[in-house]
């Protein structure tokens, strides 16, 4: 689709990465249609709000949604909805109701003529044991309910899509950080409690990841959607890291590494010592490269949630 200017539907634009997307695709020109829960809070769009459709429809509503896309006519489709309610979404049984919608909304974008449908998943759909996870490799093997949805959803939109006119991409997103993210979430928890001159209390941190800047997650998401690509594709960093240096490194930029007590809180049991992904997929056959690195785009997260508490007085 190149450089080429679209109808774009956006589901999910009121969250972490949804808001990133339609703001990228915004500042690109495109015409960006967003659909929004009727709860949902438009805060993390505010400053593009005037150039953004916005649809407020619940997606399990399909007749609701039938009607709007089909008045829309989106040329592409990011789906990026989903049921991601901290620390309950992994076992949620919503993530049923997400398969449902998502299934409904493809065969409506498929009535309205839309060209290429990307989905949003997640590094959960894989057998997470591997640690280095590829897509040509790493067995599927999602060991709960959210990664058992993401996975199933997948599989069917590839058959689907393969039956129709519409071309179709899986985005398996990693871990990410960066301004907008939900406040009890590491990065965010760890900056707010150093800039507030209280302790961040932490596990021992030894848990390797790959961590990559949502508004580089964003741009890597639209780099597929622009692209010719079909299957399934990691987003993520490819550079190992521990949680713990990740906090060390929000410690140093805030002056406050004194202030960080590792081994305060247990780790879980259950969480896998080492996930990283293989982004060669990413970088050879997309062609997309980061704008950040590990220590820049903790910087810039610092310095926005400065801005947050300085615009709300500290009550954040």
């Amino acid at each position: 689709m190149g450089a080429e200017k679209l109808r774009v539907l956006v589901t999910g634009a009121a969250g972490f990465i949804g808001s990133h997307l339609a703001r990228q695709l915004a500042e690109e020109g495109h015409t960006v249609q967003i659909i929004v829960r009727p709860e949902d809070s438009l805060d993390r769009l505010r400053d593009c709000l005037d150039r953004l459709d916005v649809r407020t429809v619940n997606l399990l509503d399909h007749a609701a949604v039938r009607q709007v896309v089909l008045e829309l006519k989106p040329e592409l489709a990011i789906h990026a909805a989903w049921y991601v309610v901290p620390g309950r979404y992994w076992a949620a049984p919503e993530n049923a109701d997400c398969v449902t919608m998502t299934l409904a909304l493809a065969r409506t974008l498929e009535a309205a003529g839309c060209r290429r449908l990307v989905g949003v998943g997640s590094c959960f759909e894989y057998d997470v044991e591997y640690g280095y996870l590829s897509e040509s490799l790493t067995p599927l093997n999602p060991r709960t309910l959210y990664g058992i949805a993401k996975n199933a959803t997948r599989s069917v939109l590839e058959a689907f899509c393969r039956e129709t006119a519409m071309s179709f991409a899986w985005t398996r997103v990693f871990y990410l950080y960066g301004p907008g993210e939900e406040k009890d979430r590491l990065v965010p928890a760890v900056i707010l409690a150093l800039l507030k001159g209280a302790t961040a209390k932490c596990t021992e941190g030894f848990q390797v990841r790959d961590y990559l800047c949502v508004e580089d997650v964003a741009s890597a998401i639209l780099a597929v959607a622009r692209s010719k690509f079909e299957g399934a594709v990691n987003i993520g960093s490819g550079e190992p890291v521990t949680v713990r240096r990740i906090v060390q490194l929000i410690g140093e930029t805030l002056e406050g590494s004194d202030r960080i007590a590792f081994g305060a809180v247990k780790a879980n049991p259950v969480d896998p010592p080492f996930l990283v992904a293989d982004v060669r997929r990413l970088r050879n056959d997309i062609g997309w490269r980061p704008s950040y690195g590990l220590e820049a785009g903790l910087q810039r997260t610092v310095e926005w949630w400065r801005e947050q508490l300085a615009a709300t007085g500290s009550n954040l």
